[in-house]
């Protein structure tokens, strides 16, 4: 063997070990880049729902001679939302007139049940209240079905039965 071929094939598995690593290399960069595009993705996904993760309601019952039943509906953010519509069902499981506020400031608001032409009182802070206002958290029959809303960004959110948030 000749010096120089020794050298040649050193060389050539010195490229061949090089391209491997290479491609080996790639591939764990190719995994990582999409491991970090999925944190990227959801850290954007949960900055855009940032305020609508702040918006929820409640059935609650007014604690007085006798008792009132009304929803509580917060806005927890910094910034008002608009266009609430917040769907309760009654004793008789039956669906009420569907509460609709055209802008809801930030803070936790009671609106009550009244036979009125809306179908409910208008919103009160719920810290203006002397009585105790408890939530209905036992109820299968008197419940939020369903909410919606749009956020200070213009996005439509929808709430179900269950309180899980979705894009409208």
């Amino acid at each position: 063997m000749q010096l120089g071929s020794v050298a040649d094939v050193v060389t050539a598995l010195t490229a061949i070990g090089a391209l491997i690593a290479a491609v080996f290399g790639a591939k764990n960069a190719a995994r990582l880049f999409g491991i970090e595009a999925k944190r990227d993705a959801a850290a954007a996904a949960r900055e855009v729902q940032s305020q609508a993760r702040k918006a929820f309601a409640w059935v609650a019952t007014r604690i007085s001679k006798r008792e009132f039943y009304g929803v509580v509906i917060v806005n927890s953010s910094e910034q008002a939302i608009y266009d609430v519509v917040v769907r309760v069902t009654g004793a008789d499981e039956v669906e009420r007139t569907p509460v609709r506020l055209t802008i809801l400031p930030p803070g936790a608001y009671y609106l009550e049940e009244s036979p009125q032409a809306y179908g409910w009182t208008f919103a009160s802070r719920l810290r203006s209240f002397d009585e105790e206002i408890r939530p209905v958290t036992k109820s299968r029959k008197r419940r939020v079905v369903g909410m919606s809303f749009r956020d200070s960004s213009n996005v439509a959110w929808v709430r179900d039965t269950e309180g899980l948030l979705a894009r409208a």
